[in-house]
């Protein structure tokens, strides 16, 4: 009886193992894809001001941002957290701002997204030594968008004529340095965005075909991630970090990394020099409830 026990485990150990290899291989899933995005959830989790039911605009920061960063914030943990997502936007139509009219897009929520307009940010009100604070565009329209390159990447994610949304995608490419993008305030203010590296990895999916992000982008965008999970506002040319984590660049830069990490690699690009190196494996959502449960199973009956 002994023996037919301990036959029992090797051939279930056996099983697991040959199923989770399968997985892998056929999905690409690796535990370190998911965790580099779980930890950057845990980042925006950790940031919750219970009081408010809003995130600061980083850690120790006294403003809170309803747009971008809460409108921004609900979305990515809508998945994994509904319940602190409801909380977000219950509190954002409790300060009574409902929309901002251009980071919509994103989520196909925008009313009018073209052509950009110019914003204001606007103060909502001030709490407990805390400010509330949104961004809002106005009906003026913004002149020189075109030499900015996040501007560029969202305007192919809204362009619903594909043709055009590829040359805006081309355009923004353009700004590619093989560090970031070089575009207008990025040699203004001597220093390059990480955000921008998280929308462009969102604009490049959503084409169809998928256009590959520049050589180097993802590598960039993974160096970014702060020790605490989130992502740090900016870097210099030799990749050092500058300035702190904050939500709004955490959470493109989830989108982003959710997009192509999530949903395959096949891509096409026009332009061989830009070609990326993509992942050369697909993670598999971290989430996968089927999965867990025959793991577990299969787990505890080995003793």
């Amino acid at each position: 009886m002994k023996m037919n026990r301990s036959l029992q485990r090797i051939v279930l150990r056996c099983g697991l193992l040959l199923l989770l290899g399968c997985i892998s291989r056929s999905t690409g899933w690796s535990a370190s894809s998911s965790e580099v995005v779980e930890h950057g959830r845990a980042f925006l989790v950790s940031l919750l001001d219970t009081n408010l039911d809003l995130l600061p605009e980083y850690r120790g920061a006294k403003v809170y941002w309803v747009f971008h960063d809460n409108y921004l914030a609900s979305k990515v943990l809508a998945t994994c957290h509904p319940e602190i997502s409801k909380a977000i936007v219950a509190a954002m139509a409790r300060e009574g701002v409902r929309k901002s009219g251009k980071i919509e897009l994103l989520f196909g929520e925008a009313d009018r997204p073209l052509p950009f307009r110019e914003f204001q940010l606007k103060d909502v009100r001030r709490v407990d030594g805390k400010l509330i604070r949104t961004e809002v565009v106005t009906h003026r329209v913004l002149e020189g968008w075109q030499e900015y390159a996040d501007l560029l990447l969202l305007a192919c994610i809204a362009e619903k004529d594909q043709p055009a949304a590829r040359k805006y995608w081309e355009a923004a490419m353009r700004f590619w340095d093989g560090k970031g993008f070089l575009d207008a305030a990025a040699r203004h203010d001597h220093r390059y965005s990480t955000y921008k590296l998280g929308l462009a990895l969102v604009a490049g999916r959503r084409l169809s075909p998928p256009c590959s992000p520049p050589a180097g982008l993802m590598a960039r965008l993974l160096s970014l991630q702060d020790e605490c999970g989130g992502w740090v506002t900016d870097y210099d040319a030799a990749g050092k970090k500058i300035g702190v984590a904050n939500v709004e660049t955490t959470c493109l830069a989830i989108l982003g990394l959710e997009k192509c990490l999530f949903q395959g690699e096949t891509s096409t690009n026009p332009h061989p020099q830009t070609q990326a190196r993509w992942p050369s494996r697909r993670a598999m959502p971290s989430q996968s409830p089927q999965l867990r449960c025959w793991v577990r199973a299969a787990t505890s009956s080995l003793g």
